[in-house]
């Protein structure tokens, strides 16, 4: 059985509960992993990831509560050469206003956009340029990233497979992948595809989530997703015991995305938790 302590929230399954009662909601039920978001309020934006308490505030009570953060989530357009610059400037800033507290990886994703008109060369490319200089201002904090390549049809990295790719070509050694179960099933990679193209020990962290509408593949969106469900069309709960099977030893986030858990109070997202803890486990 898969221990608690492998088990972390993203404050996407909480997003009408503020940091200060999402740190000690988690720990009561168990649960000692976080990640924080930039974009928890609408667009990201980094002055919101710790809601607006100091460094100091989020370390004393992550320390009372005996919880970590697994990450902040995200910096955006990762592989826009161009961007390069603001992206920077983005990663000191998360950087630096989590030096109080212990935060273990920053999670970095691909560019959404119908207009890129880059060749897969290109966007390769220069995904490659921009993790190595990633990969360098990272390791002067001791932080670690991950590439989440998301399975939307307008973005320009889809697959585990190129992302493992990417990290491969780039030489670094502080970079893994998220494996992210809705992100898989946009995307299409299947079973025998995992088996054959992904190897385990790239993958930092899963993401889980559910989706029960039986809406066609390339129309679902984040706003699709919730916390895991008997009639989730993803079976994400047995994504997770093949990665199990496959040797991951890592931590699983459950990272809803709809609105509707806007409403849901402490009490609700502790019984969603431990639901969806218990599907896992199974």
């Amino acid at each position: 059985m898969i221990e608690l302590n492998r088990f972390c929230l993203n404050r996407k399954a909480a997003p009408g509960i503020s940091l200060e009662k999402t740190i000690p909601l988690v720990a009561g039920v168990g649960v000692t992993n976080i990640e924080l978001r930039n974009d928890l309020y609408g667009s990201a934006d980094n002055n919101t990831i710790l809601d607006h308490l100091s460094g100091k505030q989020v370390a004393d009570l992550l320390k009372e509560n005996h919880v970590s953060v697994e990450t902040i989530n995200a910096i955006g357009n990762m592989d826009k050469r161009d961007l390069i610059e603001d992206n920077l400037r983005s990663l000191t800033e998360m950087l630096e206003m989590s030096k109080d507290f212990s935060l273990k990886n920053i999670i970095f994703c691909p560019v959404r956009s119908k207009d890129d008109t880059r060749s897969s060369e290109q966007r390769q490319k220069e995904a490659i340029a921009n993790i190595k200089e990633y990969s360098k201002l990272l390791a002067k904090y001791s932080v670690s990233g991950l590439l989440e390549p998301l399975g939307f049809e307008d973005s320009t990295l889809r697959t585990p497979w190129e992302g493992q790719n990417v990290i491969k070509a780039s030489g670094v050694d502080n970079f893994k992948l998220v494996a992210d179960t809705f992100h898989y099933y946009l995307a299409s990679v299947t079973p025998k595809e995992f088996e054959e193209k992904v190897d385990v020990n790239y993958i930092g962290l899963v993401h889980l989530s559910s989706v029960i509408d039986k809406k066609a593949r390339n129309v679902l969106d984040d706003q699709d997703r919730y916390m895991l469900d008997k009639n989730d069309i993803m079976e994400s709960a047995q994504w997770a015991k093949r990665f199990e099977a496959a040797g991951y030893k890592g931590l699983y986030a459950f990272e809803p995305f709809s609105d509707d858990l806007k409403k849901w109070d402490t009490e609700k997202v502790k019984d969603e938790l431990m639901k969806s803890i218990d599907m896992v486990r199974e």
